[in-house]
Formats: structure tokens, C-alpha cells, sequence
């Protein structure tokens, strides 16, 4: 994860660095398999018939099954954790990792063709939000990695900024967002996972040191709740982008967004919070169901058995 952050990033921000449970990554790699599989059917699909543990019920419940195990294991981690403390920054990071996942929720719906769709009007593309989406998230990064390492000095007056010296040799924007569509998503994941693990465990006294953004004086905390809100903001953009475009959103498009968002929900739980590994039998369960439900629910589409008439 370090291998995406500026060394000043390593040097000064503080430490211990939050490593990703490894029974954390399996949930969200057979997470990331599912969405693509469900996500590639068309609407049309959503009626046939899929047995469910012997029940017949349609394809369509399949998808809000897997929300169902999401929010079940978002439930069950959390009373698993119930006496570990949470912090402010790992709630932060907690919120950063739902709008990732709300935002990687749209991408998982579209092709590499929509990254460069001009939308007109001078308006970003899609690749360009994403590429800025990404350059942000490692700005806030190596900007509070500064003002932590000039706690001790006086502000002085005017705009608070740091250093352009500072961003030298920081990546443009458009250098963020280069690749395929995959590229960029992972690119993504790495980026909000490095910055996460170095800013999970700042103190109640760090987050309340003064720092700077656009030039106003707010503290490491604002920073730290900014890293959501600035996702959230640009997934907003994207969605308004794809309307530009005219990209029409499929019902399974939308299910498809739940899905991810459910798996966020679960996945901010448990990181940063789960040093003795309580949580690990849920998440391993949680990668099992979403493993066995994918081939099931695509096989039931693919034999397009018809639901029976109504009585």
C-alpha cells in the first residue's frame, strides 16, 4: 500500500500503520467478482426463475439476497466489535470507505468507452472526474502529512497553504486516471487503502491541529471528514455525466450500486478496528455466500425459465 503514497506521506505522518485483514480483502475480492458477473445481465433476466435453498423465487431476489448477507454481516461484525473503541479517524476513514465503495458501485456499471464520452459544455469526462478523484485523495494525504510536521509553528496570516515545493513532482491529474477502466478502479482501491492505513490512528490532539484547505484555516479533523464528502461530491458529477452522455442506468445498474454500497457499509465496520480478528468468521463467511450465490443467480438467468402464471 505504501508504494502509492509520497514519501514525505511515510516520513511524517503518524504511525502505526493499519494493515487490511487479509479475511477483509477475500470478502471484497469475491465482492468485486460478484458485482461483474450480476452486473453484465440484462433487465430481462431479472424475472426467471432462481432456486433459493429449495425455494423458487426470481432472479431480481437474488440480487437484494446478497444485500440481505451484507447488511446481516454489517450487523453481526459490529456487535462482534462492540468493545473495541472506535476513534473519530477511524470513523472518518469509515465514512471514506462507504463513498469509495457507493462510488465504485457506478464504475462496476460502466465500459472503458464511457470513460472518454465527451459529455460537452467543457464539462469533465468521466476519466478526468476519476483522474481528480484520485489526485485529491492523495493531495489530502501529503497535505496533512505537512501540517502535522508544523504543529509546533505559527500560523501565519493569510491564505494557509503549504508549500508549492511541497507537490513537486506529484502526479498530474491526467496521469491519475490513464489505463482501462480495471486500471483505474484498482488504482482507486489502492489509493483510499494507503491513505486509510496511515490516517486511521491520528489522536483526538492531531485531529485538532490547525491546517489548511483552499487557503482557509480548518484542522486535520475537517480534512479527514473531507476525504468522503470530496468522493461523494465527484461520484455526484460522474452520475450527472453519465446523463450528458445519455447513458441510460439499467434496473440492474441500480441493483448492482446497492449491492457495493451494502458491501460498504460491512467493510467500514471492521478496518482499523479488528486487531484480534472477532470479525474474521463473518467476513470468511460473507466471501463464501458471495462465491456460491454468483454462479447461482447467473446460471438461473442463462436457463431463462419463465416464472409460473399467477393463480
Amino acid at each position: 500500500m505504501s508504494a502509492v503514497l509520497d514519501q514525505f506521506v511515510l516520513d511524517h505522518a503518524p504511525g502505526p500503520l493499519v494493515e487490511l485483514d487479509p479475511a477483509l480483502l477475500r470478502a471484497r475480492v469475491a465482492c468485486v467478482e460478484l458485482i461483474d458477473a450480476l452486473v453484465a445481465l440484462p433487465d430481462g433476466d431479472l424475472v426467471y426463475e432462481w432456486n433459493w435453498d429449495g425455494n423458487e423465487v426470481d432472479v431480481r431476489y437474488g440480487f437484494y439476497r446478497v444485500i440481505e448477507l451484507l447488511e446481516l454481516a454489517a450487523s453481526e461484525s459490529s456487535r462482534l466489535l462492540a468493545d473495541s473503541a472506535s476513534t473519530e479517524a477511524r470513523d472518518a476513514v469509515a465514512a471514506a470507505t462507504v463513498a469509495r465503495w457507493e462510488l465504485q458501485g457506478v464504475l462496476a456499471t460502466l465500459t472503458d468507452a464511457d470513460l472518454d464520452a465527451d459529455p460537452g459544455g467543457g464539462e469533465w469526462t468521466i476519466r478526468q472526474t476519476l483522474g481528480h478523484i484520485i489526485s485529491g485523495q492523495r493531495g489530502f494525504a501529503l497535505g496533512s502529512a505537512w501540517w502535522l510536521s508544523v504543529r509546533d509553528q505559527p500560523r501565519p496570516p493569510g491564505a494557509q497553504r503549504p508549500p508549492r515545493e511541497l507537490f513537486a513532482g506529484f502526479p498530474e491529474e491526467d496521469e491519475e486516471a490513464t489505463g482501462s477502466l480495471a486500471d483505474i478502479r484498482q488504482k482507486l482501491d489502492n489509493v483510499v487503502d494507503a491513505t486509510s492505513s496511515r490516517y486511521a490512528t491520528l489522536t483526538p490532539d492531531e485531529l485538532l491541529l490547525n491546517a489548511g484547505w483552499s487557503g482557509l484555516l480548518v484542522t486535520v479533523g475537517f480534512r479527514q471528514w473531507r476525504w468522503s464528502s470530496h468522493i461523494q461530491e465527484h461520484t455526484v458529477q460522474i452520475e450527472k455525466t453519465l446523463d450528458m452522455i445519455g447513458r441510460r442506468r439499467s434496473e440492474v445498474d441500480w441493483l448492482s450500486r446497492l449491492i457495493a454500497q451494502a458491501f460498504g457499509r460491512f467493510g467500514a465496520t471492521v478496518f482499523g478496528r479488528d486487531p484480534a480478528g472477532a470479525a474474521a468468521p463473518v467476513l470468511d463467511r460473507v466471501a463464501r455466500d458471495l462465491a456460491e450465490l454468483h454462479p447461482s443467480i447467473v446460471a438461473a438467468a442463462k436457463a431463462a425459465v419463465p416464472p409460473p402464471p399467477e393463480d
